[in-house]
């Protein structure tokens, strides 16, 4: 719905006042009876020739009516928009005549909610339509800030008028001359024109995705050779799922989809490596046999190798710019302007969705790297501050002025606001992408996007909000790659400063790579991969809030780098895993999914070659039965069980808690991990029914993972 107004500057006087009110009481007399019946009679005796005289005067259907009755039009492209949408305004000026005018001085827009002007992204308040001469009209672009808030929204522009005289009026209480009486008083002084078109700003609620969801990802490719099992033998590819179900994993998570060229050239009729892709049905059905879900992923913009684009399909690469020479050069990233790349993911998500046994879809590197061959389009759709000269500038120098700005590491209030449009922008695109695959693809089956954690996502142009808008069901940030324990706090306190309650399921997760925790000791590094999965689950949206401000689920990355090659340190892959499987296992209680609730308390030190207990609190939380749990100490490294190492707690009653102390020993000092040593517990219940709340899909299996100093 638009409106159109016209105001003058002053308001009318007085006496004008009264002269109005005077021609208002002269219409009506006390002969108004007599004067009616006439016009009746006379009417009835011209009906005839009224109505022929009407019809030669009226216009034909395609007539237009001669001048123009508002000076300004303003109009937007939809009636409503997701977070991830431009909204365009289009505005037009005419003379009286009809005539489109460029003028000196744009019309003044800005975007209002409840009166109050709505200031979005880079800090911008009002908007600087552009002339486009062929056209004849303004035009401009607004961003909808991050994680706007639902509901409805006015857009509004303002300029101000010379000669209101010349445009019709409606009698209202504004200024007018001093006329005789019996004249029609003219309109005079400045004024200003006013026109305004309400839109709608809508959030998709994030899909329901079961409390607890917690997946191991495998990234390399199929394995064709020998794989390590969690107890150290030697098995095939099936040696996957057993890690699987050592970690408590629910789901697998399996690159499905990669543009890599190690065995050989790949092209635009086949854009993806065939390795992987005709393994999924097979691993699908095995991972279903074994009581799992099957998820696959493509890797949507990055291609492999790094270091060349020789032998890969013809498509339109990601551009970089050198700062010092300014030469471009293309990088291993698809352009995220390349129409090709998102036909070919398209096609592979539809291919998984018409997949048996698959049961989520999925999609990384979902963001541009450098890509500054996106500069002009950015250019021209975000209201962003550039230079005056910036249309006399060569591609070169434009390139060069932005990529400047993206790449400097300490940033002026000005450049931060550029900064934030180009975040903005990307994240914009990334989402309208999503959106093409989801609905060209027709894709039912749940969505989910690996996303770089820092500044949460936005660094790289990926937003969680406007990715949930587009049709993702699972955002999962990747805690990967943190320099310091300092980078990772500040990454936490980024998320919660952005997030809210409700936008958006999250599932964060950490990868087994002893570099990336900072080859940590005390902690030791797959104590520390368990600590940060904790913290993402119980800060990483609202540490204030209870329930709701925790991740729905989290996930494990990845089974390859325990079982073929990996950056472990001194710890093995089963160690790494144990730590996976406890923060699954505490996620899952902070659901209360489980019919247990189980902690674990351990000295913070031991005496190496001396046994100590480990005392497990086992509660039921159900109000039915649970027998037959069984407690078994887990072979770490150097700690034994003092005894059999088993325990079974024949029946736990509703509501019921049991303590059992399990008794363990380290059996000789390691310096390369500092002597710092795991102490991990498995616990199991049977199958049975045990209400509601609790999920009877997920593995039964429970551990509590401590890590002790030995002396």
């Amino acid at each position: 719905m638009s409106e159109q107004r016209l105001y003058l500057a002053e308001a009318q006087s007085p006496r004008s006042e009264r002269r109005r009110r005077q021609r208002q009481q002269q219409s009506s007399c006390c002969s108004c009876m007599v004067v009616v019946i006439s016009l009746i009679v006379a009417l009835v005796a011209l009906r005839g020739p009224l109505a022929n005289w009407w019809r030669e005067r009226r216009p034909s259907p395609g007539q237009q009516r001669s001048g123009a009755m508002f000076p300004l039009n303003l109009q937007i492209d939809a009636n409503s928009y997701y977070r991830y949408e431009l909204v365009r305004i289009d505005l037009r000026v005419v003379k009286r005549d009809g005539q489109p005018v460029k003028l000196a001085q744009p019309p003044v827009i800005v975007v209002r909610r409840d009166d109050e002007v709505v200031i979005t992204i880079g800090g911008v308040r009002k908007l600087e339509p552009h002339y486009d001469e062929d056209a004849g009209t303004y035009h401009c672009y607004w961003p909808i800030p991050w994680q706007a808030e639902a509901g409805h929204y006015l857009a509004e522009a303002q300029m101000s008028i010379d000669e209101v005289g010349a445009w019709p009026w409606k009698v209202s209480p504004r200024k007018r001359t001093q006329t005789p009486e019996d004249k029609e008083p003219a309109i005079e002084g400045s004024g200003y024109c006013l026109a305004r078109t309400r839109f709608q700003i809508k959030n998709r609620p994030p899909p329901e995705v079961p409390l607890g969801l917690c997946a191991a990802t495998w990234e390399a490719d199929f394995p064709h050779g020998s794989v390590r099992r969690p107890d150290g033998t030697s098995g095939d590819w099936r040696a996957m799922l057993d890690w699987c179900e050592f970690i408590g994993a629910d789901c697998l998570w399996f690159r499905g989809a990669v543009t890599e060229t190690f065995h050989g050239p790949l092209f635009l009729e086949k854009p993806f490596a065939t390795e992987n892709l005709e393994t999924v049905p097979r691993l699908a059905a095995a991972a279903h046999r074994r009581g799992l879900k099957f998820g696959t992923w493509a890797v949507a913009y990055a291609t492999y190798p790094r270091d060349t684009n020789k032998n890969k399909p013809a498509y339109d690469y990601a551009q970089d710019i050198s700062r010092s020479t300014g030469t471009i050069s293309e990088i291993n990233f698809i352009s995220l302007l390349d129409p090709l790349r998102v036909e070919h993911l398209t096609d592979f998500c539809k291919q998984m969705q018409n997949t048996n046994n698959v049961d989520f879809i999925g999609l990384d590197y979902l963001r541009s790297k450098y890509g500054y061959e996106m500069v002009d389009t950015f250019a021209r759709e975000m209201p962003v501050a550039l230079p005056a000269s910036w249309g006399n500038m060569t591609q070169n120098q434009q390139w060069l002025y932005v990529a400047g700005i993206v790449e400097k590491e300490r940033k002026t209030r000005s450049e931060l606001d550029l900064y934030e449009h180009w975040n903005w922008w990307r994240a914009h695109r990334t989402a309208e992408i999503v959106k093409q695959i989801i609905t060209e693809g027709q894709i039912t089956k749940p969505v989910w996007v690996f996303v770089l954690s820092w500044m949460h996502g936005a660094q790289h142009g990926q937003d969680v909000a406007m990715l949930t808008d587009a049709g993702v069901g699972l955002v999962c940030p990747m805690l990967y790659q943190m320099p310091s324990q300092e980078h990772f706090e500040a990454t936490l306190r980024g998320w919660q400063d952005y997030m809210r309650v409700g936008v958006v399921n999250i599932a964060a997760g950490d990868q087994v790579d002893d570099y990336w925790h900072q080859r940590s000791r005390r902690p030791a590094a797959p104590e520390l991969l368990y600590q940060r999965m904790m913290a993402a689950h119980l800060k990483l949206i609202d540490p204030k809030a209870p329930l709701a401000g925790r991740t729905v689920g989290g996930f494990w990355h990845d089974i390859s780098r325990a079982a073929v090659r990996g950056n472990l340190g001194p710890y093995p892959g089963r160690e790494w895993a144990l730590a996976g499987a406890a923060a699954f296992s505490q996620i899952r209680q902070s659901w209360q999914v489980y019919p247990l609730q189980v902690e674990m308390t351990v000295p913070p030190k031991a005496v190496i070659g001396g046994s100590f207990a480990a005392q497990i609190a086992i509660e039921n939380i159900t109000d039915t039965d649970v027998e037959n749990i069984q407690i078994l100490i887990e072979n770490t490294a150097h700690v034994k069980p003092s005894g059999s190492g088993k325990k079974t707690v024949p029946k736990l009653g509703a509501g019921e808690l049991i303590k059992v102390p399990m008794r363990v020993k380290i059996t000789q000092a390691n310096r390369a991990r500092a002597n710092r040593f795991m102490i991990a517990v498995r616990i199991k219940w049977p199958a049975d029914d045990y209400g509601p709340t609790v999920r009877d899909d997920l593995p039964r299996t429970l551990v509590m993972m401590k890590y002790i100093q030995g002396t």
